[in-house]
């Protein structure tokens, strides 16, 4: 145990939330339900891929303040289906429907994130700072078990701008009644999470398990949770 911090601040999608698997899961089950192939979406796969595509570059525009949060719920399926030229007026709307209410119920975690947080829990106060939307955040952290183990949580929407811009981050240090010296935030997004952060006074973790390539060096980085309990 560390004595330079004593609040570390998680962010929840991608970090501790396995979002990519979660999803698959919950468009796999989709794909099949409504039987996308029958409306000419050649396979899964290509499905997928053309979702997380489109998704991302709407979560992009979200994140710069570019469109909102139902220009990016709403369009990210008719988008999707445009590829294949599929005009059905309720499909995306019913597709869309489903995703938001059973994709927060899956309970996958990314490796080692219950035996991370077991250990800090016991030794710091752990809180979280997500962009997620308020309503389905609590959904996953039920489902996914990880209810209670933080004191503070705050999300971007209560504080009317995203991460990373430093007033999410002060939010969250005042509500945990921190201070920056003796707090740090583990993310997975370089610009969201690290330079967030940094730019808020936060030392930072990136967790990069994929070894993303950035310039300017975070406080740590991790490929795997289960290395925080070495840092701390």
């Amino acid at each position: 145990m560390t004595d330079r911090y004593k609040h570390i601040f998680f962010d929840l999608d991608h970090t501790l939330w396995d979002f990519h698997t979660n999803s698959r899961k919950t468009l796999g089950v989709l794909f099949d339900e409504f039987s996308l192939t029958s409306l000419g979406v050649p396979d899964f796969e290509t499905f997928l891929h053309t979702y997380e595509t489109i998704n991302e570059e709407l979560w992009k525009k979200y994140r710069v303040g570019d469109i909102d949060k139902v220009t990016l719920r709403n369009g990210r399926f008719p988008a999707v289906f445009k590829t294949w030229n599929i005009d059905h007026p309720t499909l995306s709307i019913d597709i869309n429907e489903r995703y938001l209410i059973d994709g927060p119920k899956q309970p996958g975690l990314l490796p080692n994130a219950i035996e991370t947080l077991d250990y800090l829990k016991s030794r710091y106060s752990v809180h979280l700072i997500t962009n997620g939307f308020k309503e389905v955040q609590g959904t996953k952290l039920n489902a996914s078990g990880l209810n209670g183990y933080f004191e503070t949580i705050t999300t971007s929407e209560e504080v009317g701008v995203l991460k990373p811009n430093p007033k999410v981050f002060h939010h969250a240090l005042d509500l945990a009644s921190a201070n920056a010296k003796e707090s740090i935030y583990v993310g997975d997004h370089y610009d969201t999470d690290v330079l967030g952060s940094k730019n808020a006074g936060l030392d930072q973790v990136f967790f990069n398990p994929g070894k993303t390539k950035y310039q300017d060096s975070p406080t740590y980085e991790i490929q795997d949770l289960i290395e925080l309990v070495r840092i701390f």
